[in-house]
């Protein structure tokens, strides 16, 4: 199914300043078994990024691919240790997952609150808003 995909993160740092990042993709939905997938791409730096965003029953897996190589996995009271490999290089990525709510109807809505640290350059709190929507 074609869908539109609109992003909101909200990003938090140590001292509580606040960034916005909003993005909207058109990507596709599967069914496979008992998760949905999610594909999409998008340009960032002149870079085609894919982005795939598998949803189960309590748990998102949200994994890029091209210039820049993540995957992070969110579920509620788990924290996750991963790396992000960048034009710029490698950097480790921890994630702890403060809450995750996935909503299913005619739409599908996401919200996950969790805390990040990537290595010792940045700490703070990020809030993803995901709204997947049939294309019409």
């Amino acid at each position: 199914m074609d869908i539109n995909i609109n992003i909101v993160t909200t990003q938090f740092n140590e001292l509580g300043e606040k960034n916005i990042i909003k993005s909207n993709s058109e990507g596709t939905l599967y069914q496979k078994k008992d998760h949905k997938y999610i594909i999409y791409k998008q340009i960032e730096d002149g870079e085609e990024i894919t982005t795939s965003l598998k949803i189960e029953e309590n748990q998102v897996t949200i994994k890029r691919f091209g210039a820049l190589n993540s995957t992070l996995r969110f579920k509620v009271g788990h924290s996750d240790i991963s790396n992000y490999l960048t034009p710029q290089g490698a950097f480790v990525i921890e994630n702890h997952t403060k809450e995750l709510d996935i909503f299913e109807g005619e739409n599908i809505s996401i919200y996950i609150d969790y805390d990040i640290k990537i290595m010792d350059m940045f700490t703070g709190r990020n809030v993803i808003n995901i709204e997947i929507t049939e294309k019409n």
